[in-house]
């Protein structure tokens, strides 16, 4: 039969429902769907979306995995899924997710009928051929007889696949099998140019079936009858054929909208992820930033507390994690009490004692050192051992410096004296600016470009982004798998990256959406979130498309031009547009596309939930502005006077009755 019936013939879920073991038979209605988003380590899988569930797939085949392991039995199950779910919307990602699950699961017989049946509807023919042969070795039938025999239509050989034809004792195979292999018989003789043979094959079949037979059976055999005849020239025949086809029943399987939806999703990642279930449940610690995250200054943030507070009862541990060194750990845990937290200094780590951990690998236990820096600095220096002296003319071994408001000239200065003696220099971070509630103020790393200019001599760094201070905070909190929390990219983001540990950005303190979407990389969050709360939401996982665009959740369709400009919906965002947060997700994964070098171009842009119907991007209505229009026009014979001004009529009508005034007035 032509091309065209041979790819309606595995169309409907029911087509191989005849060898009980149909890896296509899935439930769409009532499996539970408990998988997250898969990603292969080695990217060398396509991606599995989440709510696809090992439980859609059909039993029998579900059974067949049971030699394997659960995890893999899981990811093969659902790589099936996909198969089967696909493989009349893309046959070549089908194709994909099958070859995938082969590669795990090669000896499982359901398995290599996946990547038979994908492969042929695909058109990869070799690799059908291939498939088949290895799954009739394994499963020991002749099962996918006529796949076999089409494949070698598909290669331009219809001799061998009547051989394979003739060569079929069809008594071993169910009525949905023979009435498969009659069509490609048919269909073969007709390459060959033997029509009328073809022609009589399958009235053969019809006339046997007889009229009580399967409709489907009926009409797909009816519809190569008709074709067959009008290849002959008899069209009149064919046109009743054609006339009497039954008709196609509504299927009354339960279609799965957002499978359509999601057809042309491809297994480009992005460093933006999304999380299975609220994100704190997939770590077992926070690790927070303080000023613009936990607070900002003196003053509380909105949701910070309670949101860290619900997800610390829920089991997360919560540790904070600052770059100012100018306070002890119980200073800064009676700050965040009194703002609604229930921290302890056992859960602070301030890049004191981070600097002290640098040191340790420099210096001698019981050192002379030259302090710049708050009681926090000098209180952690004393109990790591270290000597503190006033002077330069003392000879420290070490000069450290960390961030103190009461700094000085001659605080400065004596340090450049240590330095110029030959003392080792140590920094706490290099933070250039402090945000305050006025502005941003000079931080510890200004300072220090003070000190290190003078004496050409640069500093050994500890604190944020240095990623050792996130690596000993997770060891404070017991803790191998944290989650870093921040709102400053080149520090909370940086460093939480070059630790290898996953970031939230939320948008409460220095960088906006804006900064974020225009991160270079090294300095872009795992997730993004408007503020605290994003611990306890489930996040969307971003999804690329075939034309190149990116969405996430509910968000519109994101796109990076050619251009670096950013659009939703195919509207360019203009400055101060009003977003939603899964459209700020789905803009930063374009902004991000690894595939992509341009300078991205991004306005200002205001984030909103997504049920904030304000966040619904779209294009501004142009305003018509009309023409003046003249009183010679709106006079125009033919046309009525128009009233171009309030009140027109009474005006011209004072003017008559005072223009003898005027000539008075003369």
């Amino acid at each position: 039969f032509d091309r065209d019936s041979r790819d309606r013939r595995f169309s409907g879920r029911d087509d191989r429902r005849g060898t009980g073991r149909d890896f296509r038979d899935t439930k769409r209605s009532s499996a539970p769907r408990s998988r997250d988003e898969y990603t292969a380590p080695n990217g060398d899988e396509p991606t599995i979306p989440a709510g696809v569930s090992a439980e859609e797939l059909d039993k029998d085949a579900l059974r067949s995995l049971a030699t394997l392991s659960g995890i893999n039995s899981d990811i093969v199950a659902r790589h099936l899924v996909m198969a089967g779910q696909l493989i009349d919307l893309d046959p070549e990602l089908a194709y994909k997710h099958a070859k995938a699950a082969a590669s795990r699961a090669g000896r499982v017989d359901v398995v290599r009928e996946a990547s038979a049946l994908t492969a042929y509807a695909a058109g990869h023919y070799e690799e059908a051929l291939r498939e088949v042969r290895a799954m009739r070795r394994l499963r020991g039938d002749l099962s996918l007889r006529a796949i076999e025999a089409d494949c070698e239509r598909g290669l331009g050989r219809p001799e061998r696949a009547i051989e394979i034809i003739d060569q079929t004792d069809t008594s071993q195979l169910d009525l949905a099998e023979q009435v498969e292999l009659v069509l490609v018989s048919s269909g073969a003789r007709a390459d060959l140019g033997q029509n009328e043979v073809g022609l009589v094959i399958v009235d053969d079949a019809i006339a046997a079936l007889g009229e009580d037979a399967d409709p489907e059976f009926l009409r797909r055999l009816m519809s190569v009858q008709a074709d067959r005849l009008r290849e002959l020239g008899r069209d009149e025949e064919a046109d009743q054929v054609e006339a009497n086809i039954p008709e196609e029943e509504e299927d009354p399987d339960i279609v799965d909208v957002g499978l359509f939806a999601d057809a042309d999703v491809d297994d480009r990642r992005s460093p933006l992820k999304g999380s299975k279930g609220a994100l704190y449940t997939n770590f077992d610690a926070a690790l927070l930033d303080l000023d613009g995250t936990a607070y900002s200054g003196k003053l509380p943030i909105e949701h910070a507390a309670t949101a860290a507070e619900e997800a610390r009862e829920a089991g997360l541990k919560i540790g904070f994690v600052t770059n100012n060194a100018s306070r002890t750990p119980l200073t800064v845990a009676e700050q965040l009490k009194e703002l609604g937290f229930k921290a302890e200094p056992k859960d602070i780590m301030t890049s004191a004692m981070d600097v002290i951990a640098v040191m340790s690998e420099h210096l001698d236990e019981g050192a002379s050192v030259y302090v710049v820096g708050g009681e926090g600095l000098r209180q952690a220096l004393r109990e790591a051992g270290y000597v503190l002296v006033d002077s330069a003319d003392e000879e420290p071994a070490a000069v450290v410096q960390g961030f103190d408001a009461s700094v000085t000239w001659a605080q400065l200065t004596e340090a450049a004296f240590a330095l110029q003696r030959g003392a080792q220099y140590f920094a706490t971070n290099l933070d250039a600016t402090l945000p305050q509630e006025r502005g941003f103020a000079l931080g510890n790393g200004a300072l220090v470009r003070a000190v290190s200019y003078a004496t050409r001599k640069r500093p050994v760094a500890a604190g944020k982004p240095e990623p050792g201070i996130y690596q000993r905070a997770a060891e404070l909190l017991d803790s191998e798998n944290p989650i870093a929390v921040g709102d400053r990219l080149e520090t909370d983001i940086l460093g939480a990256v070059a630790a290898g540990i996953p970031a939230l950005h939320v948008l409460t303190g220095v960088h906006d959406a804006r900064a974020v979407i225009c991160a270079p990389r090294g300095q872009r969050p795992s997730y993004l979130a408007m503020d605290m709360r994003g611990l306890l939401e489930e996040h969307p996982s971003p999804k690329h498309h075939a034309d190149g665009t990116w969405t996430c959740g509910v968000s519109q369709v994101a796109r990076l031009r050619r251009d670096g400009h950013l659009t939703l919906d195919d509207v360019e965002l203009r400055e101060g547009a009003v977003i939603t947060i899964d459209s700020y997700r789905a803009l930063a994964a374009a902004a991000w596309d690894s595939s992509s070098d341009l300078d991205v171009v991004c306005p200002t842009v205001t984030v909103v939930a997504n049920d904030d119907p304000s966040g619904v991007f779209e294009a501004l209505e142009e305003e018509t502005v009309e023409a003046p229009v003249s009183i010679a026009e709106q006079t125009a014979e033919g046309e009525e006077a128009l009233e171009f001004l309030p009140g027109e009529e009474d005006l011209q009508e004072l003017l008559a009755e005072t223009a003898d005034l005027d000539e008075q007035d003369d």
